[in-house]
């Protein structure tokens, strides 16, 4: 039996350590070597052991070894379709010992589930004393949920090796870490419904009245509200509103509003018809810069028959029913003319029948016609005379 004594570097009072192995092992040479390379270790590590007591118990750093986590707070997320983009953190740990490398591992709790990530809040980094690394951290969601969600989560950084050494019991593992949540952030969505976007057709001075409805398509409660975009032009060509000039309505996530309308009463004293546009606009109260829901709405106003004119009455008869109200026309003149024609060849055809006969003489008493006040009204008639016609030689057949 061979009793090895190795002295190591470092003055305790057990500076000796015996260790019994048979002379004729050939484990002698690297007992022996092992003891050399870890003896400064160890004796670091006992060190390390003996001040370990010494630290208040009052959150104190370590002087030996430890690690120091730091990290930005995350900005919201935009979950709107648009605009959605993942959010990235950094996240920065640092080797607080005075000596010696560190092995420093990053480890999380994230009550993300099923509508968000974190990505990049694991792994492991070797850090030398003083020195510092970053790491960013992802998070990412699906887009359209609401601003109401709230995502907790912690992330650790821990040394598990010091100057080469595991450390674990009895050597407690310094620690630090990061606690925040993910905050999702509101946008704003609507979306605007008229049923009947035709031309609407009213009368000078008459009332008319829209119907619409609007949704909130945002991930929040939301003040919905329509406005006409062009009603200062409106107003200006005369159109005056019966109430609101617009309408508003608080609702929730996904609601519709009610059947709202907005009323109006046309321009009079109008000396022809008058169109014009209708501009209708829903926004959000809660985003700004969302996109407006717009639908654009022709009105034509016809002028009232009192204050109509010829010309104007004119301007609005369409050029088809020009053209049916000529044909009219022409047709009853060229009616009047044939019937005129042929009210003219019966009477001559009745004419040349009683000249052929021979006229029959009937005496009558002798009496003294009175005179007739009418008689002079027709004396210019004796001297006229009706010639041939050119429609003559076309009806002598009658």
């Amino acid at each position: 039996m061979l009793t090895l004594i190795c002295r190591t570097n470092y003055t305790v009072k057990s500076d000796l350590i015996a260790y019994n192995l048979p002379s004729h092992s050939s484990m002698n040479v690297y007992t022996a070597k092992w003891l050399t390379m870890k003896g400064r270790g160890f004796a670091i590590l006992m060190v390390a052991v003996f001040l370990l007591p010494l630290i208040p118990a009052t959150g104190a750093q370590n002087p030996i070894f430890g690690v120091s986590l730091s990290c930005d707070s995350p900005a919201e997320m935009d979950v709107s379709p648009a605009g959605y983009e993942p959010v990235e953190m950094i996240c920065t740990i640092e080797n607080t010992a005075t000596v010696g490398a560190t092995q420093i591992e990053i480890t999380n709790e994230w009550s993300g589930g099923a509508t968000a990530d974190m990505l990049g809040a694991t792994g492991e980094y070797s850090v030398e004393a003083g020195e510092s690394e970053e790491f960013t951290v992802t998070f990412s969601g699906t887009t359209k949920q609401p601003s109401s969600n709230s995502y907790e989560f912690e992330i650790f950084a821990t040394v598990i090796e010091w100057n080469s050494i595991p450390l674990n019991e009895p050597l407690p593992r310094e620690n630090d870490s990061f606690a925040d949540s993910l905050e999702i952030a509101t946008y704003g969505a609507v979306e605007l419904r008229i049923n009947d976007v035709s031309t609407r057709k009213v009368e000078a001075g008459s009332e008319f009245s829209i119907n619409l409805q609007f949704t909130n398509k945002g991930n929040a409660a939301d003040k919905v509200r329509v406005d006409i975009a062009n009603i200062q032009d409106l107003k200006t060509q005369g159109f005056t509103f019966i109430g609101s000039e617009f309408v508003a309505e608080d609702l929730e996530m996904g609601a519709t509003s009610t059947l709202r309308e907005i009323k109006m009463l046309a321009p009079s004293d109008l000396d022809s018809t008058m169109s014009i546009d209708l501009q209708f606009q829903a926004s959000s109260s809660n985003d700004a810069s969302a996109d407006l829901s717009e639908i654009t709405i022709p009105v034509s106003v016809e002028a009232s028959e009192s204050s109509g004119t010829l010309t104007g009455g004119i301007s609005e008869v369409g050029e088809d029913d020009l053209i049916l109200y000529g044909a009219i026309a022409g047709g009853v003149i060229l009616l009047i003319i044939l019937l005129g024609v042929v009210s003219r060849s019966i009477r001559k055809s009745s004419a040349k029948k009683s000249g052929e006969q021979p006229a029959i003489e009937i005496d009558e008493p002798e009496t003294v016609a009175e005179p007739d006040e009418f008689d002079d009204l027709f004396d210019d008639l004796d001297d006229f005379e009706i010639e041939s016609d050119e429609f003559d030689d076309l009806l002598d057949e009658f």
